[in-house]
């Protein structure tokens, strides 16, 4: 099935915008990989792909690749980074080599990082290479929680999550609204997921997070399918 996809060109991506909560401009977007088969998930495809390293290096460079050629101009792009990478040494120099032909890019670090190598030896890959990186699906169940990634990345992305808890729980946004403080006294940016209705957008603009992301935006979506 992915030689199959790969060989047809049947993926594309789509751009999620970050919105600022401060005038609405969009500051960056997002690439995540989408596929001409609706039945098939970004989550499935790489699921199969994990099995089969060969197939999942192939998919990693001709995805990523194309994500990058059809970037939104003069924005950052934040794209995610898959920690199977490292489990096979002798081909991870050829994902870096794609992303240092790159600029005005962040590596989003993904929630199951942690399970694939541990957070010191993560640092030091990412203290090597000066790439700027976000924590993905900050507070979500299982996700990446170590005072040492927090204090290296560059963007903290608080998950969905974070706001059911404060729309169930309003204490709860004492927490994010503590945490947001220390993220900005480091000088990194907070970003929030899961933004649908405007009052999410004025409880993140209320509690000074930096940049939203969700359904609420979704007529800025860009999408691009490689069979167009």
């Amino acid at each position: 099935m992915i030689n199959n996809i790969l060989e047809k060109k049947s993926y594309g991506v789509e751009y999620q915008p970050f919105i600022s909560t401060k005038n609405k401009e969009v500051m960056a977007y997002e690439a995540l990989s989408r596929f001409s088969d609706k039945n098939i998930t970004p989550d499935m495809f790489f699921t199969i792909c994990h099995n089969f390293p060969d197939l999942f290096f192939k998919a990693e460079q001709i995805l990523k690749s194309y994500q990058f050629l059809n970037r939104p101009k003069n924005k950052k792009l934040f794209v995610n980074f898959d920690p199977h990478v490292f489990l096979e040494k002798d081909k991870v120099n050829e994902v870096f080599s794609l992303f240092n032909k790159q600029e005005n890019f962040v590596i989003e670090l993904v929630e199951n990082s942690h399970e694939m190598i541990n957070t010191k030896t993560l640092l030091q890959i990412f203290d090597k290479l000066h790439y700027d990186f976000a924590i993905d699906d900050f507070f979500k169940e299982n996700s990446m929680l170590s005072i040492q990634l927090l204090n290296k990345c560059d963007y903290l992305k608080l998950d969905m999550d974070v706001l059911k808890e404060m729309n169930n729980n309003k204490s709860f946004s004492s927490i994010v609204e503590g945490l947001v403080k220390f993220s900005h006294s480091l000088d990194k940016k907070v970003v929030l997921e899961g933004v649908e209705v405007q009052s999410d957008f004025e409880l993140a603009k209320e509690l000074k997070i930096d940049l939203v992301q969700g359904f609420l935006f979704k007529s800025q979506f860009i999408k691009k399918m490689n069979y167009d």
